[in-house]
């Protein structure tokens, strides 16, 4: 069962910027500049020109590709707290019982390097790497664990995400700002397993 979060803004672009166009135009910027085109084509630099027309969209595509709700159901997915609760409720007399767990504020954070990879005459000539760094601060968060398994959450407090993108060492774009998560308990079904029960 895959975790689903819903905050606003919803991708990495988004939270970087205030339009789906904002993403392409920001990398764009950086593509024209000379330097970057001649560290990044250095290989091969007959194809700058066509790089500065199509890396932007390709760039942008990535960083629309990154959920910020898939990066942190992934984050709580890991934490420690989660993890020993689930431990916790195959003790005995805790089975099939719900053991709550608050977390207080915490902060996940994700490293992402997609790539985009140049083909010429169907052979590949350039890999052209892109860093998107994310930082979530979290205010509070409620969750419902039973039988080693994550069965509700509920988000709520103060969320921000700070999120650096860039290219090949070169910056293209930082912003930090307040993310909105529903602050209602979000049902998962069967439950997420986080703890097996002991052997």
């Amino acid at each position: 069962m895959n975790l689903t979060i819903d905050p606003n803004p919803g991708t990495a672009a988004l939270a970087l910027y205030d339009s789906a166009r904002g993403a392409v135009a920001a990398a764009a910027s950086v593509v024209r500049d000379p330097q970057v085109m001649s560290t990044i084509c250095r290989d091969a630099p007959v194809l700058a020109g066509q790089l500065v027309a199509q890396l932007p969209e390709a760039g942008a595509g990535l960083l629309h590709g990154i959920t910020l709700g898939t990066v942190l159901a992934a984050g709580w997915q890991k934490s420690h707290e989660l993890r020993a609760a689930a431990v916790r409720s195959h003790e005995n007399g805790r089975q099939g019982k719900i053991e709550p767990v608050s977390l207080a504020a915490h902060s996940i954070t994700s490293e992402h390097r997609p790539y985009v990879e140049v083909y010429a005459d169907e052979r590949k000539v350039l890999t052209i790497t892109f860093s998107v760094d994310l930082t979530f601060t979290i205010g509070l968060l409620s969750a419902a664990i039973r039988d080693g398994r994550l069965v509700t959450l509920r988000p709520g407090g103060d969320c921000e995400v700070a999120v650096s993108w860039g290219m090949e060492g070169f910056k293209i774009g930082e912003r930090k700002m307040p993310i909105r998560i529903p602050s209602v308990a979000v049902p998962l079904g069967a439950g997420i397993l986080l703890a097996r029960p002991p052997s």
